[in-house]
């Protein structure tokens, strides 16, 4: 099934782990509820692990291009079956807008590369959602404006955002992945380099 580029603004009740999660994609097959996992998108490992690189690409390109500094971006090794799936470190995500773009990024970039892929379905949707609940849960707790139809601004204006990053960086974004699949582990000025774009000033204390 291939995915309408403009998907619904409608969001539907999930259960993750017995607590409450939007998503707007919806499913029949999780009957209001679904485990974390990433088996639950049905695809060969390496399939897998592009969708794991994709995700965190996207994360370091829309860091660094909003002007933050990034630190690394790691995937799950092959053999690892675990539902972390990646992290980048990063810090410098100097406004909210910057802060939204850059949680969303992950989740939007998987549900694009899946339609490119002509892998994706209304299961794997859902599914890149829930797997996008740490990204949502630190936007979340920094901006208690932001909800699913009941705060004064809509998640769905986060992945508008992220969408817009990912159009103008989405080449970016491919190759990072490309070398990021293979090397699991990239350092933040290495993949700076690699999409001709400085990384920032780093606000940690050293």
């Amino acid at each position: 099934m291939t995915a309408p580029r403009h998907q619904s603004r409608i969001w539907h009740n999930l259960y993750v782990d017995g607590a409450p999660y939007p998503t707007r994609h919806h499913h029949a097959d999780f009957g209001g509820a679904i485990a974390y996992g990433e088996h639950h998108l049905g695809l060969p490992a390496d399939d897998i692990q592009q969708i794991r690189a994709i995700h965190e690409a996207a994360h370091a390109v829309v860091a660094i291009a909003g002007g933050g500094h990034l630190h690394h971006a790691q995937i799950e090794a092959p053999d690892n079956s675990g539902d972390t799936g990646g992290v980048c470190g990063v810090c410098g995500l100097a406004d909210s807008q910057l802060l939204a773009t850059y949680c969303a990024a992950g989740e939007r970039a998987d549900d694009r590369w899946l339609r490119e892929q002509g892998l994706w379905n209304d299961r794997r949707a859902v599914c890149v959602e829930v797997g996008a609940r740490g990204d949502r849960q630190i936007l979340l707790a920094s901006n208690p404006r932001i909800g699913f139809g009941d705060k004064e601004v809509d998640y769905h204006l986060v992945h508008d955002l992220a969408d817009q990053a990912i159009d103008q960086h989405w080449t970016r974004i491919t190759t990072v992945a490309e070398v990021l699949v293979k090397e699991i582990r990239m350092d933040g000025d290495e993949i700076a380099n690699l999409i001709r774009i400085p990384n920032g000033s780093c606000w940690v204390a050293t």
